[in-house]
């Protein structure tokens, strides 16, 4: 005659088993992965044998992703995003040049941080720059740090923005500024005329601001 114990464990487990394999039983589960291939099918991403539909959340999918699954109690998978895929830093404040200043008309301190958007690294920037003009010549060659950013806020091409700035002693109310693969950042489009002329207009804003510039590190 068999065990009565054996027989009732054996069926505990049995009965377990088809629990796990048994998505109505089952119902959802979460976990993370790391994607294997992208878009065998329009829309998924494949995590070892799972294959999982993207959220919207997740844009520009790449191998090597380590994302955050969830699966419904009907058996799909979904792919909500990645968990992994970088850190965003705390905004710092940059050391500025000498002839630069922070706050520039109120903008606020000069600080800068990475954030990862739909897995992309961007570089964000926050508040003004006040220049003091040396006679018709603007402080450090436009150059506004005291020193290059570190490595990893550097782009890895020039990244060109405009920037809003004073209407006062400036025929434009915008400059260009440079952020360089070097780590140096730098204002484009100063004069040093001494009549504001059509041809020679003076262009010497006594603050450029910073705010909502972004652009990628990649």
């Amino acid at each position: 005659m068999a065990d009565p114990f054996a027989v009732a464990q054996g069926i505990a487990l049995a009965s377990a088993q088809a629990g796990r394999d048994d998505p109505e039983v089952r119902r959802a589960d979460v976990q993370s992965g790391i994607v294997t291939a992208v878009g065998a099918t329009a829309g998924t991403v494949d995590v070892g044998s799972i294959r999982a539909r993207r959220l919207d959340t997740y844009q520009a999918p790449a191998v090597g992703d380590q994302v955050l699954l969830v699966q419904s109690g009907s058996g799909s998978w979904w792919a909500v995003g990645r968990v992994t895929s970088g850190v965003d830093t705390a905004w710092t404040t940059a050391s500025l040049a000498s002839g630069f200043a922070h706050d520039g008309n109120s903008n606020g301190t000069v600080q800068y941080r990475i954030a990862v958007i739909h897995g992309t690294r961007m570089m964000q920037w926050r508040g003004g720059v006040g220049i003091t003009y040396s006679g018709t010549t603007t402080p450090n060659g436009g150059l506004i740090l005291a020193s290059a950013l570190g490595t990893a806020f550097r782009p890895s091409t020039r990244r060109t923005a405009a920037a809003a700035c004073s209407a006062s002693s400036s025929s434009a109310l915008a400059l260009k500024v440079d952020f360089q693969p070097d780590g140096t950042v730098g204002v484009v489009g100063t004069t040093t005329a001494s009549t504001d002329t059509y041809s020679t207009p003076i262009i010497r804003p006594p603050w450029v601001s910073l705010n909502n510039i972004q652009y990628s590190l990649d």
